[in-house]
């Protein structure tokens, strides 16, 4: 957790890579977003989560997208494989 709102920035770029032409072309141009942001390359997520299968990194993978337009919605998180072995009889909601 960040101690500010630029250093929890920080430490998402420090993880996903600072946004870039390739991974988000959009973030350049936010009227917030700085040319002299440091350039992090990112660390892959398996770093992070070594407890996780190859069908949880993906879901992970889709929470955490740095570009919102590549980012899984709620709904269709739950949805994905990794949630089909769980008893969603308990859920309180439907989907």
């Amino acid at each position: 957790m960040g101690d500010s709102e630029i250093d929890q920035i920080f430490k998402i770029f420090k993880v996903l890579g600072t946004p870039n032409e390739q991974n988000w072309a959009e973030a350049l141009k936010l009227p917030d977003f700085k040319a002299t942001f440091p350039k992090w390359k990112g660390i892959p997520l398996q770093e992070h989560t070594s407890n996780l299968d190859e069908v949880g990194m993906d879901l992970l993978q889709g929470m955490v997208a740095l570009d919102p337009n590549k980012r899984i919605s709620a709904r269709m998180a739950l949805l994905h494989p990794y949630f089909d072995t769980m008893d969603k009889s308990k859920l309180p909601f439907t989907y």
